[in-house]
């Protein structure tokens, strides 16, 4: 079974891009994390903003688990 996360693509001033992870709650499938998303986008952008106050919210993403890992780490699981 697939999990979805929320990821957040944070932008900093000289254009490095930091991934805030929100791993509670988890999806099982994308659509439910959209909507999630969808309904509460202006507090998970306020979460980010507490670890990230000088960058501004690039993008955010509904990602599987499994495809998180291979961005994070660079390789193909």
């Amino acid at each position: 079974m697939k999990i979805f996360l929320i990821v957040i693509a944070m932008m900093s001033s000289n254009a490095h891009t930091d991934l805030f992870v929100i791993s509670t709650p988890t999806f099982k499938d994308p659509r439910t994390c959209i909507e999630f998303v969808n309904v509460n986008t202006n507090s998970l952008i306020q979460k980010a903003k507490l670890e990230y106050p000088t960058q501004y919210v690039e993008n955010v993403y509904c990602i599987s688990k499994e495809k998180l890992k291979v961005i994070v780490d660079g390789i193909e699981a």
